[in-house]
């Protein structure tokens, strides 16, 4: 595997490796949309009806900005609009180049650019908008097009189904079917079962024959998921499978030929489990012949935004309610929280919020408390020391990026909003 794939690289035309597909994702207030953005072509950011990206506010301008792609270059240029055009923290003049991952702001709305590998998909909004993740699922589509097996690692709620699910979508097999099965949810007797089939009559309530997942998804993709919670001897049975391409029913006799791509995924550290004795260490080396590693949501704070305003869209619509808008100080909590459960307990907080939210907005108050509470000293005697030590950081930061905020707040780790809010916070 490379050490380095550079995202820019994707963009220089000179160097001969332009992507076919070229999007950009808009996060406005009905939610996330995505639109290509073929060589040539040319979008319209405004008010107007015949904008080809539509921002219905009254902060925008009938014809606001321009995007615009010529071979691998894209540029957003600001159309002389009121309110101005956005990019990396700073309020742009005429013509600015863009880079993967940017994000443009234009009134309440959110647009970021991204690319797709040559002749792949566009991924799912609110899922590869985040720089941090750009080069896991730049690698992984590379893979995608290998018969080779993919190990996923990650932390719990991290998006392991989600990456693997784009490596089936960016697969020649993505036209076949893509079956999950967690390893850790079944009983042993039952999990080898559901992941070979059986034969009618091969247990007690075997009533007919049945296919497992190996059969079921032949033709596509297989994830399975915490694969090292799998038994010693579930484990060999496994490894056989995964050599010989052929499964053999519980109770039967015959092999059954299977073409199957097997994604596995976990967040357990497989190589103790190794040391440990309770992962076989072949088995390890048969699925980790590729491995991704998905950064935690803590360690690409950028992307808490975009997710919040997908997600609260989402579950808006499920729940069949406007989307509300989220306030700049309950952005700047959810931006402040570490999230110990990734991008599945951000989803349950914004979930919780539409839910408890009234009058088309969301406030610290309608967060679940644990993150509501996030940026307050956890006790109140430690109170002054807690807040002394984060002004410290806060002005020795902005003093080395000679005051300009969207540096400080990269060496910070925090996004631009939320260090606005501690700056407001703390009086500087």
């Amino acid at each position: 595997m490379p050490d380095e794939i550079s995202t820019v690289e994707a963009f220089d035309a000179e160097a001969g490796n332009t992507p076919s597909q070229v999007f950009v994702v808009t996060y406005g207030p009905n939610g996330p949309e995505v639109a290509d953005l073929g060589d040539g072509q040319t979008l319209i950011i405004g008010r107007s009806r015949r904008a080809a990206l539509r921002v219905d506010d009254a902060k925008v301008s009938r014809q606001h900005a321009r995007l615009r792609r010529r071979g691998g270059e894209v540029t957003v240029e600001d159309l002389k609009s009121t309110n101005g055009t956005w990019l990396r923290g700073s309020r742009i003049n005429g013509t600015q180049r863009l880079e993967p991952g940017d994000e443009v702001r234009v009134g309440p709305a959110r647009i970021v650019l991204g690319v797709a590998a040559k002749n792949q998909p566009a991924p799912a909004p609110g899922v590869v908008m985040d720089p941090a993740l750009d080069r896991v699922y730049r690698i992984a589509r590379r893979v995608a097009g290998t018969p080779t097996t993919v190990l996923i690692l990650g932390e719990t709620g991290s998006g392991k189904e989600l990456l693997a699910e784009e490596i089936h979508r960016a697969s020649p097999r993505r036209s076949g079917p893509f079956l999950r099965l967690n390893c850790a949810a079944l009983p042993e007797g039952l999990l080898e079962s559901e992941l070979f089939g059986h034969e009618r009559g091969a247990f007690t309530g075997a009533d007919k024959r049945k296919e497992g997942y190996f059969e079921a998804a032949s033709g596509g993709t297989l994830l399975l998921d915490e694969i090292g919670e799998l038994s010693l001897p579930l484990q060999a049975k496994l490894l056989r499978v995964l050599e010989d391409k052929k499964v053999t029913h519980l109770g039967g006799t015959q092999a059954i030929a299977v073409d199957v791509r097997i994604v596995c995924s976990t967040n357990r550290d497989l190589e103790e489990r190794v040391k440990a004795g309770t992962f076989r260490q072949d088995l390890f080396f048969r699925i980790s012949a590729f491995s991704l590693t998905l950064p935690p949501l803590r360690e690409r704070p950028g992307a808490v935004a975009q997710l919040a305003v997908h997600f609260c869209a989402e579950h808006a619509a499920a729940a069949g309610k406007p989307t509300p808008r989220i306030d700049d100080e309950a952005m700047a909590r959810l931006e402040g929280y570490a999230w110990p459960g990734n991008v599945r307990e951000l989803s349950n907080a914004i979930e919780h919020a539409v839910v408890m939210a009234s009058a088309g907005r969301i406030g610290p108050e309608h967060l679940p408390e644990r993150v509501a509470q996030a940026s307050q000293p956890a006790a109140p005697g430690m109170r002054g020391r807690l807040d002394a030590a984060e002004r410290r950081e806060i002005v020795d930061a902005l003093a080395a990026s000679g005051g300009n905020q969207t540096q400080a707040a990269k060496r910070l780790g925090l996004s631009r909003r939320a260090l606005i809010y501690k700056l407001k916070k703390h009086g500087i």
